[in-house]
């Protein structure tokens, strides 16, 4: 017996397709091509590749994601690339605590200044190591965040793609070998 939802072979006692998992009915003809043509099923990945969209319309991030996709490590690059997420996690959080750390330490010598200036005191903290140290801590809070997003967004387009995917395994269009 065929399954009248996928087309795959099935004894002609089984209850449920071993394909799709979808009920068998006992109306079900022998050749399901006698009745209507069903949908085409996808043997590999490979096939699945076929549906996704032209490499001149993607995003660069969305090509990334397909190409991890495609690739035998698949799995453990997703698991690297959320590893790294989460070291920019906090990175960025602890780059803050620095920056805030060194403003709050900026402020304390203003605070404590002796009777001098308060412009001539302003200039002479502006000029030390520790705004140069505050300045390269922005900095690398500013990339910290951009890696951020960028590695954020590549592991949304992969599970994107695995929905995908997914949802055609569901429909019994997909076969993985």
């Amino acid at each position: 017996m065929y399954c009248s939802h996928c087309g795959a072979q099935n004894a002609d006692d089984d209850l449920f397709c071993g394909c799709c998992g979808q009920r068998l009915s006992g109306d079900v003809p022998v050749n399901p091509a006698e009745d209507e043509e069903l949908p085409p099923v996808m043997d590999s990945r490979a096939e699945f590749a076929m549906l996704r969209p032209p490499e001149s319309e993607m995003r660069p991030l969305t090509k990334i994601a397909y190409d991890i996709h495609d690739s035998e490590q698949a799995k453990t690059i997703s698991a690297v690339l959320s590893v790294i997420f989460v070291g920019l996690c906090l990175g960025v959080i602890a780059n803050l605590l620095a920056i805030f750390e060194k403003m709050n330490n900026l402020t304390y010598s203003l605070k404590t200044s002796s009777g001098t200036k308060l412009a001539d005191e302003i200039y002479s903290q502006l000029r030390g190591d520790s705004t140069m140290d505050l300045v390269w801590l922005c900095v690398l809070f500013a990339s910290l965040v951009l890696l951020y997003i960028v590695v954020g967004k590549i592991k949304l387009r992969l599970k994107k793609i695995y929905r995908k995917e997914k949802k055609f395994k569901a429909k019994g269009l997909f076969i993985d070998i």
